[in-house]
């Protein structure tokens, strides 16, 4: 409300500025008719003022402040791989039967490039995934994973509205861990309950591993350095250590 009658304040002393010049020009140069002239001139060219104020200029202040909230966007996917999401891929990786394979799609390098990264990305998320679950290892399965509160932290922070491939990453983690916490006896499930929660992995395994490529291919292109840990920390990597080793 203030801002607005700020707003109308500005407008009637703009307007009467206006009127104030006009009069003190006709007062010191008594010419009416070149006054009109101007006037007009000025009008006519008023429209492509509007245009470059209005849509050229805004056009440019709505990239910048877009590519400032994807940044934030990506310091949020940052924290989520460092504390929740790197850790809980490692815990799927536990459970996935074909691991070799994905490893092979996802085995990056410092050679790798945008393409390869984005090549890469839509490999792992279509790739076909094998569980290697029962219900005798249903329990270390779902201590190791992440507390539902950490991932409804996430849902938290309106940045990520921006990126629609992360949120639904989130949703299908968030549904896995919610199924698995929500069995009181995981010792007494029946296959086809079995069933239905190695769907629900391969969804959410498939959307992490493809949001956890881009991520990598941001820090290569942005952050070598924060790349250079990451890729220390693989969680595709049997020999990943954040020790740096003579060569």
């Amino acid at each position: 409300m203030k801002r607005i009658r700020f707003n109308h304040i500005i407008i009637i002393i703009l307007v009467i500025l206006s009127a104030v010049f006009f009069i003190l020009q006709q007062l010191l140069f008594h010419d009416v008719e070149e006054s009109g002239f101007l006037f007009f001139q000025d009008m006519m060219f008023l429209p492509l003022h509007i245009l470059l104020v209005t849509f050229l200029l805004d056009r440019v202040l709505s990239a910048r402040e877009k590519h400032e909230r994807l940044e934030q966007v990506n310091i949020v996917i940052g924290a989520f791989f460092s504390e929740t999401g790197s850790n809980t891929l490692s815990t799927l990786n536990s459970v996935i039967a074909n691991l070799s394979n994905i490893k092979e799609i996802v085995g990056m390098n410092p050679s790798w490039n945008e393409k390869t990264f984005n090549s890469a990305a839509l490999a792992a998320k279509n790739c076909h995934v094998q569980i290697d679950i029962d219900a005798q290892k249903l329990d270390a399965f779902i201590n190791a994973l992440p507390a539902k509160k950490e991932i409804v932290k996430m849902f938290a922070n309106p940045n990520l509205l921006e990126h629609d491939t992360f949120t639904d990453m989130l949703w299908a983690l968030y549904h896995l861990i919610d199924e698995l916490s929500s069995r009181q006896d995981t010792h007494a499930l029946p296959q086809t309950d079995i069933d239905h929660l190695k769907g629900d992995i391969v969804r959410a395994y498939s959307l992490l591993t493809y949001e956890w490529v881009i991520y990598m291919k941001h820090l290569k292109s942005r952050y070598p350095y924060l790349w250079s840990l990451a890729i220390r920390k693989n969680p595709f990597s049997e020999q990943a250590s954040v020790i740096i080793q003579s060569s």
